[in-house]
Parts: structure tokens; sequence; C-alpha cells
């Protein structure tokens, strides 16, 4: 007991009870947003899916069009100092995959 007759044992109860509630709200908020990106990530995949497999039919078709311009095709040639004009390099000596079914 304190000094006034007191005892400190209910104000003690009253705030664990308080941090027991705050830290399992806070639990309960943070597995929300965990399913929740999830969720995000989960539906992002066919799109991620298709990005990839459009990049590697643009590779391809840029390494044979690189390709055509060494071995002097004039309308690859041209494409491909249009693209060089722009900023966009082509590297040939990339082997061109087959895109990805």
């Amino acid at each position: 007991m304190t000094e006034n007759g007191r005892n400190a044992f209910v104000p003690m109860l009253i705030t664990l009870i308080t941090l027991l509630l705050w830290f399992g709200f806070h639990t309960y908020q943070l597995l929300q947003e965990k399913n929740t990106l999830s969720v995000l990530a989960a539906n992002q995949e066919a799109a991620h899916k298709n990005s990839e497999k459009m990049r590697a039919q643009l590779e391809a078709l840029a390494s044979g069009t690189s390709k055509l311009a060494q071995q002097g095709n004039a309308n690859a040639q041209q494409i491909v100092s249009a693209l060089a004009q722009r900023g966009v390099t082509i590297n040939s000596n990339e082997v061109a995959k087959p895109p990805a079914k």
C-alpha cells in the first residue's frame, strides 16, 4: 500500500491492459496490410509475366534487325540508324531467345 492508503495494482492493471490492446490492434493492422500486399503482388504477377514475354520478343526482333543490317539489308540499316539517333542501342551479340510461353 502507498502512503494515502491506495493500492497501485489497479492503475498498473489498466496500464497493462491498455498496452496489450494497443499492441494487439497494431499487430492486427500489420497482418491486414501484409495480406493486402500479398494479394496485390499476386495480381501483378500476370502483368509481369506478360511484360517479360513482350521484352523477350522485342529483344529477338531487335537482334534479328541488327543481324539483317550487318548483312547489308538497307531497310534494316535505316531502322538501326534511326534507333541509334534516338539513343537506342542494339546488342546483336546476344543470342535471341524465343519468347517464353
